[in-house]
């Protein structure tokens, strides 16, 4: 069996350590600039420098984050620091930008890549692609899938590229690199590793801008999803044979990060080593196999039978790891998910409730006694993380429930009971819980809502169990079976005023013992999970009585070093005791925490000789020391490839260096046809587009899906199978039939835009309809933004190919990496000097080759700002989604009786500044892409991109109507064409069709 690698986050120099002592197999961090968390500690050069050493001693990896976009101007400062980092000897860099990936490869060859998951490489063309663009590891998508992990495994495997996926932490909402949301509402972009996670905010989901659809028994945190956690499922991970499994969390506390790596190896550990482990995961694959239905035992016993069996199993094998589970609990987790890669899939995925830590369930609340303030806490079974003095402890208290157990049961109490409830200190307790209630519907006026209420643990709790008779005796419930915990809250809790109702929920959300415990793992060698390199030692004395150490260290990245060294003094012929092997032997064994296990000693010694112990000890220092250098030293480049490197770079920085007029540039440049695309979903709107004046060069159309909003959710969340999900192939190949015959004969260039994301059936449809259309003797080129797929599309089928601007095209270095294609559209997110700066490189390379990609800039319309597929509706706000329909329907006198498509409503997100984000659906039925709320507005700006050399410029407009589109188009092209008599007219139109508009980043640029 083989392990995969255990990679760990680190945030800061004590990530780094604790990581390492926690049994990380390789650790990834940050210098202060290019990583994907910029607001982490993060390390210096220095203490990269540093850290690199510490790792390498212990047999540990380095992989580096340089995984956001590059501006134009950062290209310099950016390869010196990659050079910085090859001569320290890191072990890999995490890259994002391809421009970087053209810098490596052409000047810095030997640094291994490895592909950010912001790269967003998830199907088998985007590893073919990474195969021949030397990158040695792909980090996969958070939203792989089981199938296709499968496929993709064997097929980089096949090529000798490395598979790395997210086993725990947590997830975003969005695919990574094409989140754009954070960067539109405020500036900060997760591309630049400055997300602000809006993604945690409460939002509400709207029809048509005024129908709430928010149950009243749901959160508010619509993209919030849970963590993800396979800890339990790592013997299937193990059988796949990935390659590293990757811990996310470089914000995250030292507990976090020590508990998480700790018991992650330790399992992993299990799974290879323990004998009890290894044969309950052998019975229950076992099982599992047989239960399939193989002949002799498909009977419905049979099944019912071995489904038990293996639910037995499972069980057992969960308390085996119930310590873990609740550790990893303990440390962070907004609900733990399996995520999409083990079935259960999309509906177990989100969290509306809450969007931070929970903490780890313990029980629900028995009774609140006001009179004694003490809370009596019915633990759930098996708990093993009971909480003490001075953890923390949070109650969720849903206002459903009742507010105290003697007004629950008021009516079956005895006179007694009911004499001391009319006491004066009974009812001012009431008074205090009625006023409590009154506080919290007025801070939560969301009727429903779950509130929630922590505090420390401040004087010692009592634990009672209910196999203790005397104490069963004395208690009001003598049915309650389990173990109750009390806890007094103190005058501090008591100023806040929360009904603590029979039923709530509690959670342990922090345990002293743990953060004890990882604050004393420096100390506790019996903890340490290091793996030790095997050295053998072999000591000899020459001919002049020197005595020679030679040791051979086994590294774990396979190399071998070899150190000899000679003592600095002859030893002495002995006057009375020669010193004795066994003695010599005991000193070289003192090396304390060094990371060596010294397997092997071999002593040549035959002659009487005498030697001071202090002498051998220094021999020993001195090797050590040395052989420090020597392992340090081995994962550092060699002189020759060092001086090729820096000697590359320094040439490429010459070329960033030098300066050109860009204006005399754009004036002399020949090409003075300007050119306006648009992007359409609807063959009416392309059939009526131009019996108006044409105006568009160019029109990338996308297929719209076949169904409903309605319809496209039920499906999700039914969980339905890849398989279920794969493109219509007919209505996709009559479609596009249907539009290459409208566009034949037409002014502009008819293009189809793919699905920016094309996971295994999607993209193995692709092919298929671009076949059949090879066949009926249609062609149509396209527009897409999948790495790898782009190449083989052009290669089968003869296609121009088009960018679209999830390629997020930041700089030159990206342009000329991606020169396949025919036009490039650059990111949205980039501001106007680095556009600038951008173009004046641009011309630089035009200068050299008159092939490059025409550049191209969206101008206007409502930029995606998440591609997600995730779940977006749940199951209740569907059947009120569906109630509203069935409302409309009946409204409606012009629908048939065999069914009514409703196209006028309109979904949205609203988030707490009443900004409305327009939902809509993929052809990939179980993708769902969320637009920004203000459309993007360049047209002040037409003439600022003139003078810096754009002359292709896209507008947007799908989903919208045939006279949006055609009275925007020619707005802008009456702007463009200089037709100073129609601006202030142009601006109307856009005010008039447009009431939100934006310039997005392109005045400020990105935080």
């Amino acid at each position: 069996m083989r392990l995969p690698e255990l990679l760990a986050p680190v945030g800061s120099a004590e990530h780094l350590k604790l990581a390492i002592l926690s049994g990380a197999n390789s650790i990834y961090l940050s210098g202060e600039n290019f990583g994907a968390r910029k607001y982490a500690e993060n390390f210096t050069v220095p203490e990269i420098r540093e850290a690199v050493k510490y790792a390498h001693l212990h047999n540990v990896k380095v992989y580096v984050t340089v995984n956001i976009l590059i501006k134009e101007g950062e290209l310099e400062k950016v390869s010196n620091y990659l050079l910085e980092l090859y001569k320290m000897g890191v072990d890999a860099v995490l890259i994002q930008d391809v421009g970087l990936v053209k810098i490596i490869n052409e000047n810095i060859p030997n640094l291994p890549i490895h592909a950010s998951t912001q790269m967003n490489i998830h199907n088998i063309e985007g590893i073919k692609w990474a195969s021949e663009h030397g990158i040695r590891r792909v980090v996969l998508p958070r939203e792989t899938e089981m199938n296709e992990l499968k496929e993709i495994l064997g097929y980089a495997h096949s090529l000798g590229v490395e598979i790395e996926i997210f086993a725990h932490g947590a997830l975003c909402y969005s695919y990574s690199g094409h989140c754009l949301l954070s960067s539109m509402q405020g500036g900060r972009s997760g591309n630049r590793g400055t997300c602000a996670q809006p993604c945690r905010e409460r939002y509400e989901l709207n029809i048509n801008k005024t129908k709430k659809i928010n149950p009243k028994t749901e959160g508010e945190y619509l993209l919030s999803p849970k963590d993800l956690s396979l800890f339990e499922h790592l013997d299937e991970i193990v059988n796949l044979e990935v390659d590293s499994i990757k811990i996310e969390g470089r914000m995250r506390s030292n507990d976090y990060v020590a508990t998480v790596v700790k018991n992650y190896r330790k399992r992993l550990n299990k799974l290879r080593y323990d004998k009890t482990s290894q044969a309950l995961n052998r019975n229950i694959k076992e099982l599992e196999r047989k239960s399939k239905g193989k002949k002799g035992r498909s009977t419905d016993l049979k099944k019912a039978q071995d489904k038990e069996n293996i639910a037995k199993l499972k069980r057992e094998q969960k308390l085996q790891n119930l310590e873990s589970l609740e550790e990893l609990e303990l440390v962070f987790n907004r609900e733990f998910t399996t995520g999409h890669l083990i079935p259960k899939n999309n509906p177990m995925i989100m969290n509306r409730k809450k969007p931070g830590h929970q903490g780890l369930y313990v029980g629900k609340i028995h009774r609140y006694n006001p009179q004694t303030e003490e809370i009596h806490i019915l633990l759930k079974d098996k708990l093993m993380h009971i909480p003490e003095k001075g953890d923390g402890i949070l109650i969720e208290n849903n206002p459903n429930l009742e507010n105290d157990d003697n007004q629950k049961n008021d009516e079956n109490k005895s006179k007694k009971d009911k004499k001391k409830l009319k006491t004066k200190q009974n009812k001012r307790a009431k008074r205090k819980e009625k006023r409590a209630k009154k506080e919290i519907k007025q801070d939560n006026p969301n009727d429903g809502f779950i509130q929630t209420y922590g505090f420390d643990i401040s004087s010692k709790p009592v634990l009672k169990d209910s196999k203790d008779r005397h104490w069963r005796k004395r208690e009001k419930d003598k049915d309650i079976e389990g173990k109750l915990l009390v806890i007094k809250r103190v005058r501090e809790n008591k100023r806040i005023g929360f009904p603590l109702a029979k039923g709530s929920k509690v959670y342990l959300t922090k345990k002293n013992s743990l953060i004890n415990e990882v604050k004393d793992l420096p100390h506790k060698k019996e903890e340490h999970f290091i793996k030790k390199s095997l050295l053998e030692l072999y000591l000899h004395i020459d001919s002049d009585n020197y005595p020679h150490l030679k040791g051979n260290l086994k590294l774990d990245n396979g190399k071998v070093i070899t150190l000899k060294i000679k003592g600095e003094k002859a030893w002495e012929e002995a006057i009375k005791k020669p010193i004795s092997n066994e003695t010599i032997k005991k000193q070289l064994l003192k090396i304390g925490d060094l990371p060596y296990y010294i397997e092997k000693i071999t002593i040549n010694n035959n002659k009487s000789l005498f030697s001071p112990i202090s002498e051998i000890n220094e021999l020993r220092r001195t090797f050590f020391n040395k052989l420090e250098e020597e392992i340090i030293e081995s994962y550092k480049p060699s002189a020759e490839d060092l001086e090729i490197a820096e000697r590359n770079i320094n040439s490429l920085n010459e070329e960033f260096r030098r300066k050109i007029d860009l204006r005399s540039k754009v004036s002399n440049d020949e090409k003075s046809k300007y050119k306006l695309s648009a992007y359409i979903n609807s063959l009416e709107i392309l059939r009526n587009l131009n019996k108006k004046e044409p105006v568009f060069d160019r029109i990338y159309l996308e297929i719209p899906p076949n169904k409903d909003f309605e319809e496209i959710s039920q499906q999700i969340l039914e969980n339905k199978s890849l398989q279920e999900h794969e493109l219509n192939i007919s209505y996709c190949v009559n479609f596009l039939k249907k539009a290459i015959e409208i566009s034949e004969n037409q002014d502009y260039k008819l293009i189809w835009k793919l699905p920016d994301i094309a996971p295994k059936q999607s993209k193995e449809s692709i092919m298929k309809i671009m076949g059949i259309l090879k066949k009926m003797n249609l062609k149509i080129d396209i527009m897409t933004s999948l790495i790898g797929l782009d190449d083989s599309l052009k290669d089968k089928f003869d296609v121009d190919l088009h960018g679209n601007y999830p390629l997020n095209v930041y700089n030159i270095e990206a342009v000329l990496e991606s020169n396949n294609y025919k036009t490039l559209s650059i990111s949205p997110e980039i501001y106007k000097k680095n556009i600038k700066d951008l173009m004046e490189d641009y011309y630089k390379e035009l200068s050299k080759d008159t092939s490059l990609p025409e550049l191209e800039v969206l101008v206007h319309g409502n930029i995606e700002s998440m591609t997600t597929r995730k779940e977006l509706v749940s199951k209740k706000q569907l059947k009120l989604i569906t109630k509203y329909n069935q409302k409309q329907r009946k409204k409606n006198s012009n629908h048939d009786e065999e069914g009514y498509y409703i196209d006028s409503n309109e979904y949205y997100l609203k988030n707490r500044r009443n900004q409305h984000y327009p939902i809509k659906t993929s052809l990939n039925e179980d993708m769902t892409i969320i637009l920004n709320s203000e459309e993007l507005c360049l047209i002040d700006e037409i003439g600022y991109l003139k003078s810096i050399g754009i002359s292709s410029f896209s507008i947007d407009a799908r989903w919208k109507s045939l006279d949006y589109i055609t009275d925007i188009g020619k707005a802008y092209m009456d702007i463009i064409d200089e037709k100073g008599e129609q601006s202030k007219e142009s601006k109307d139109t856009i005010a008039e069709y447009c009431p939100d508009l934006t310039k997005a980043n392109f005045d400020k640029g990105l935080k």
